[in-house]
């Protein structure tokens, strides 16, 4: 895509808070993972319920009672933690605590294009899509996530794009139809 033509140009720059951001709203928010979760804590909790409700009646009721709970809810927790830490640990092996130059995304007329930092200026390491390839784009109130495909993003924060976000936004409203476009708030 010729720069000339460009729309909007956002030099994006992913600290960890960012991209911490970015793993929470993909896993919970976009991909409903919170679920399984909650339905595994909800039926052993019902378990829990019901073997309380059989104090008195039979024996051992609260130990296992008592068990399922600790599980019921240990389990979920610990999967949440352990999720955060995993987002952590690859934030840092990313070297993202200070924030680094990560890509330029450049909206135009025809579609996206992403130029890594480093390569900003080489038209072969560009990646461009056209508008109809485009997955869909979500908005936050801190960023747009602007997904190419279901598994690939581009993160938008809201403070780096040049004109704000509602800018943005009304660009890809211009030329995604409205299936394409979610807000979360």
């Amino acid at each position: 895509m010729p720069s000339k033509t460009t729309v909007l140009s956002v030099p994006v720059q992913v600290n960890t808070e960012i991209f911490r951001d970015f793993a929470a709203f993909d896993v919970w928010t976009r991909q409903k993972r919170w679920q399984r979760p909650l339905v595994f804590a909800l039926i052993l909790l019902a378990g829990a319920v019901i073997c309380f409700s059989q104090v008195g009646k039979r024996e051992g009721a609260v130990l296992l009672g008592s068990v399922l709970t600790l599980v019921g809810l240990g389990l979920p927790a610990v999967y949440v933690t352990m999720f955060f830490q995993s987002v952590n640990r690859q934030a840092k092996r990313m070297g993202l605590a200070a924030g680094k130059d990560t890509y330029r995304v450049e909206l135009d007329e025809e579609g996206v294009c992403m130029r890594p930092a480093g390569a900003q200026d080489k038209e072969a390491e560009a990646v461009a899509h056209t508008w109809a390839q485009v997955y869909g784009a979500w908005r936050t109130p801190r960023a747009i996530y602007l997904y190419v495909t279901g598994r690939q993003a581009y993160l938008l924060p809201a403070d780096q794009i040049p004109g704000g976000a509602d800018r943005a936004w009304d660009l890809l409203r211009d030329h995604l139809p409205a299936g394409k476009l979610h807000t979360t708030r």
